[in-house]
């Protein structure tokens, strides 16, 4: 499942990210990556979310939520 279809306030473990490498390094130092924990604080049905992982909030836009798998 990728994170555009979860619903706010769910906590999903992101497995994969299928971004480029440049992309991924620029996640992983927000602390998107592999086994990281992550809350949807807000979306939106297009698939715009804003995220809170390790004390921050993330807002990403729905072309990068929907290459984020989580379970």
């Amino acid at each position: 499942m990728t994170l555009s279809k979860i619903s706010r306030g769910q906590r999903v473990t992101i497995v994969s990210l299928k971004l480029t490498r440049s992309l991924e390094e620029r996640l992983a130092a927000l602390g998107l990556f592999p086994g990281a924990e992550v809350e949807v604080v807000r979306s939106s049905r297009s698939g715009e979310a804003i995220l809170s992982c390790m004390d921050s909030r993330i807002a990403i836009g729905s072309d990068l939520s929907k290459r984020i798998e989580v379970v």
